[in-house]
């Protein structure tokens, strides 16, 4: 998936590529951290440090260890926030500088139709509903671009509240056209400063990318 970069209106640093199984670009704490997972779970977490490491290069961090949290959610340089997303052979990562973003959210899905039971998981009564009126031809896509939406919003507000959320508790609205949408939390008394957040979509032949910004001020 090429102009991952476009799905963000704030200055950002992406990096993209297959997956690859070389942990040579890795720091010890790295290499320890996945010594017991398996294969795939090695080169995404290989591909994502070494992609991540370029990525916050180019905006001029130092090279560190991005080891994840007790959460297993990434860390970042102070001054820094990003995101990382892989789905089979692929692995996408942004960041950008505290300055810029207080938080950012990536996701990146195969493109494909979602089974019923993960569609009545994901989807609201109302986003149904949407999909049913959307152009026929468009309607498999529908429910993976909206699976992904959530996740990408989903990634920009856990650095800020810690807080879990059901996808039955994000709405989302969906402008087709323009290739942006707004996710609202349906949950009573989430944090206002991420209660409503707009985001951008793009979709090719394989993969469809949403991202999410939370912007200072």
């Amino acid at each position: 998936m090429t102009a991952i970069e476009t799905l963000f209106r704030c200055p950002v640093a992406v990096e993209a590529s297959g997956l690859s199984p070389a942990e040579m670009g890795l720091f010890p704490e790295e290499r320890a951290f996945i010594q017991a997972a398996v294969p795939k779970r090695r080169a995404e977490f290989a591909t994502a440090r070494i992609l991540a490491r370029k990525a916050l290069g180019a905006l001029g961090a130092a090279p560190i260890p991005l080891v994840p949290g007790p959460d297993r959610a990434p860390t970042w340089p102070r001054g820094f926030t990003g995101s990382i997303s892989h789905c089979d052979n692929f692995c996408a990562v942004v960041v950008a500088r505290s300055t810029d973003l207080i938080s950012v959210g990536l996701d990146v899905e195969n493109r494909r139709e979602l089974d019923r039971a993960m569609q009545d998981l994901v989807l609201t009564p109302a986003e149904r509903q949407w999909v049913a009126t959307q152009r026929e031809e468009l309607r498999p896509t529908l429910p993976i671009l909206i699976f992904s939406a959530k996740e990408a919003y989903y990634k920009c507000q856990y650095p800020v509240t810690s807080g879990f959320l059901d996808f039955q508790d994000v709405e989302l609205a969906i402008d087709w056209a323009s290739g942006t949408y707004t996710a609202r939390v349906l949950k009573p008394a989430w944090p206002a400063a991420v209660a409503c957040l707009s985001g951008r979509f793009l979709i090719d032949d394989d993969r469809v990318g949403c991202g999410v910004e939370l912007a200072p001020g």
